[in-house]
């Protein structure tokens, strides 16, 4: 699967010859997924738990450029996701959600510096889920986060992993969180989760000496995702 290379430039260097990769979402088949009922975010402490909390709320973007993720956002319904997978604005794409239904979608936002595009669905996609609300969604370094994705068109797939730094720069400039919880191909515009069942991020590249993932994954803040859902009318 060929990647979209990027500068690979993180704050305080990398060393070796490491790259980050903006990750390839081509199209590719997918397979069913176990969906799990929607409930209000749990306490922190319950991996299973907070899974089977926002599961529901990530689905499948298939678009012209790809394929990729997205995320069901309370209380509006909007979805987001990358800028990379979506497209530009005035775009249709498809979301198929998490009991397999296909739905119609518009590209209402898009902005390439933050790599964050706003969906917004022509029909009923499930129950949206929360966005941590503090600044850096309250995270610390070592903090367990998971993210729920479709790598390599595998709806529905759950990677687990720990916070590995807090705003860390990303190549426009961009605060990111990086994390070892694997991150591939199809996992762009998918969640990344707390234990409390909580958006805190949104998957959008790797460093990597191969298009692959090796543990070094970042997703854009969650403070940039509320920014990209409040511009939308």
């Amino acid at each position: 699967m060929a990647a979209v290379v990027v500068a690979a430039v993180l704050a305080g260097g990398v060393a070796g010859a490491a790259t980050t990769y903006l990750l390839d979402d081509s199209p590719s088949p997918s397979s069913s997924a176990q969906v799990s009922a929607s409930s209000e975010a749990p306490a922190a402490g319950s991996l299973q738990d907070a899974i089977a909390a926002v599961d529901g709320a990530v689905v499948q973007v298939r678009a012209q450029g790809g394929l990729g993720s997205g995320v069901v956002t309370s209380p509006r319904g909007l979805i987001i996701t990358n800028e990379h997978v979506a497209g530009a604005r005035g775009d249709d794409v498809m979301v198929v959600t998490a009991d397999d239904r296909r739905v119609p979608a518009t590209v209402v936002m898009s902005d390439a510096s933050r790599d964050l595009a706003v969906l917004r669905p022509k029909g009923e996609v499930g129950q949206g889920v929360q966005i941590a609300p503090e600044p850096d969604a309250a995270l610390r370094p070592g903090d367990q986060v998971f993210a729920i994705g479709s790598p390599f068109g595998l709806r529905g797939t759950v990677t687990v992993g720990v916070v590995s730094a807090v705003n860390r720069q990303g190549d426009s400039g961009t605060p990111m969180i990086q994390t070892d919880a694997p991150i591939n191909p199809g996992n762009s515009g998918g969640g990344l989760f707390d234990l409390r069942g909580r958006l805190v991020g949104v998957p959008t590249s790797i460093n990597s000496p191969v298009p692959g993932n090796v543990g070094i994954g970042f997703a854009v803040t969650a403070d940039q995702v509320r920014r990209a859902l409040d511009s939308v009318d």
